[in-house]
């Protein structure tokens, strides 16, 4: 195996397809989570609310949080995460380098699709000029 996402890596959770390997390298460490909320901004929109912080590296880190109070049931909570999640990856290469990125799911969310989030995602990348200047570069 030569290690590319199209393989399939077995050694961790059994028989898991590319999206896990294509996210790991971007996860936010359980650790930062705090200085995202200590000494983060935030802003929100109708779904989303987007805390985010300077890391000093050359990569932007994304975590995701979907709270139980906010969707009851687990599967609507799995959900959540994983249209955060996509948002995310489609998003990542206009956004910014250097930045840990908190993605709080609020209860619009539910039942909208996954260009729904990414638009909401978008549109609070560009208020906190998360952005790139040229997307293409």
């Amino acid at each position: 195996m030569d290690g590319s996402p199209a393989h399939c890596d077995t050694s961790e959770g059994g028989s898991r397809s590319a999206p896990p390997l294509l996210f790991a390298p971007y996860r936010l460490p359980a650790g930062r989570y705090a200085a995202a909320f200590e000494q983060g901004q935030s802003l929100a929109c109708r779904s989303l609310v987007l805390r985010w912080v300077p890391n000093g590296l050359n990569k932007t880190c994304l975590g995701v949080i979907s709270a139980k109070r906010t969707f009851r049931l687990a599967v609507a909570r799995s959900r959540a995460r994983r249209l955060m999640r996509e948002a995310f990856r489609l998003e990542r290469p206009g956004l910014r380098e250097g930045y840990d990125l908190v993605l709080l799911g609020r209860r619009g969310l539910e039942g909208l699709s996954c260009h729904d989030v990414r638009r909401d995602l978008l549109w609070l990348c560009r208020k906190a000029g998360l952005l790139k200047q040229n997307p293409h570069a």
